[in-house]
């Protein structure tokens, strides 16, 4: 009898352990995400700061560019004017790393160059000693200055070869030599006198401008060269560009139905131009209806570019281009030709000069920081989540 008693008594307890189980596991299951059950008050959270105003750009001389940027980036510009050459030199006058700018322009039996070169300028380990100069190394602009070196970064060149007239045999307003007539390549070899004079741009800052032109007056170049940003012509000119509009006036066609070609030859030092139907300046609203040719280091580029329209004989037109990259030992050396319609005269503006791109890149990096950083914080979101619901399912 005590034995069945004993059975029941663990028979009955066993019923109530398995009811009582049953039972905490319902509970468990309603207390599961999406019932309605009370949810615990959430902590206060503490009152966010108010963001504060961004600046608005200072735009004082309303040409589209913040003052205070302008400012940082004005330029200290010497010109020397020797015989057949034109020396242009544009030294930053802020900030930590200054930079320099030499933009020689010759003229003579080749036409005219315009041979850029930019380099850094870095402190002189050896200030106040004699140094014997590196064997090949090359200082285009003479900075007098024993405790600061000149470090080259980019150096590339553009010539202005000659007028080629033509006749368009294929009617497609492009210069082929394969296809078109070549009735004379008039070259640029001799000049007039330079001329030059200095504008006030503000209480600081100028622009320089200098005219050349062939003896005969058919051919002038109008060169631009700035402290610090400005219009001109209705395009704006960044202090590290030179502006330089062709001028072809009275041209003497010795066919009636002939054009003109102007050829250009390109030559950098180390790294072959690359080409770009939309330039940097248009991209920043600054430009319109520009092309160009560039070269690109990882921090520097070098541009030549063009508007794709000209003014002939008062009236906008468009222009067409042919390069032409040279192979072998010309790994270098490219050709350009720019065709114009036919006109009396004839005014079309190039640019030449460099793009400083260490802030982009110094941009480029915060952006890749950031990215860096919300990825380990979305793993670490990832991982708490998945733990979370890990834990839940153990629970369950």
């Amino acid at each position: 009898m005590k034995r069945k008693n004993l059975m029941f008594g663990v028979f009955l307890f066993g019923i109530i352990f398995l009811t009582a189980s049953l039972t905490n596991s319902v509970a468990i299951e309603d207390d599961l995400p999406g019932d309605d059950y009370p949810e615990e008050p959430e902590e206060p959270k503490e009152p966010e700061e108010p963001e504060e105003p961004k600046e608005e750009p200072y735009d004082d001389d309303d040409d589209g560019v913040d003052d205070n940027f302008e400012d940082d980036n004005k330029r200290d510009v010497s010109i020397w004017i020797g015989e057949n050459v034109v020396e242009m030199g544009s030294i930053r006058r802020h900030g930590d790393q200054k930079d320099i700018i030499d933009m020689r322009v010759g003229f003579g039996g080749e036409g005219i160059s315009v041979r850029v070169s930019f380099g850094t300028i870095a402190k002189n380990p050896d200030c106040g000693e004699e140094k014997e100069e590196a064997e090949g190394e090359e200082i285009d602009l003479q900075y007098e200055n024993d405790c600061e070196l000149i470090q080259h970064k980019l150096k590339f060149e553009v010539w202005f070869r000659g007028l080629i007239e033509f006749v368009d045999k294929n009617d497609n307003d492009i210069l082929d030599f394969d296809i078109d007539e070549i009735i004379e390549d008039y070259g640029f070899n001799s000049f007039q006198q330079v001329e030059y004079s200095l504008t006030s741009i503000s209480n600081d800052s100028s622009l320089h401008y200098i005219l050349l032109n062939t003896t005969d007056g058919v051919f002038a170049t109008h060169i631009y060269f700035v402290e610090e940003f400005v219009y001109v012509d209705e395009t704006l000119i960044s202090p590290t560009q030179v502006k330089i509009d062709i001028e072809i006036t009275n041209f003497n066609y010795t066919n009636p139905n002939s054009q003109l070609a102007l050829h250009i030859k390109l030559w950098s030092e180390a790294v072959g131009y690359e080409e770009r139907e939309e330039t940097k300046d248009e991209k920043d609203g600054y430009a319109n209806e520009e092309k160009e040719v560039y070269i690109h280091n990882e921090e520097f580029t070098g541009i030549f570019s063009w508007k794709e329209i000209a003014l002939i004989d008062g009236v906008e037109m468009p222009v067409l281009t042919k390069r032409i990259v040279e192979g072998g030992e010309y790994e270098h050396l490219e050709k350009l030709y720019i065709s114009y319609p036919r006109g009396n005269h004839i005014y079309h503006d190039p640019k030449i000069g460099i793009y400083i791109s260490i802030a982009l890149q110094e941009e480029s990096n915060l952006l890749i920081q950031i990215i860096i950083t919300s990825g380990i914080v979305s793993v670490i979101g990832i991982a708490t989540v998945a733990f979370v619901v890990m834990k839940k399912r153990r629970i369950i």
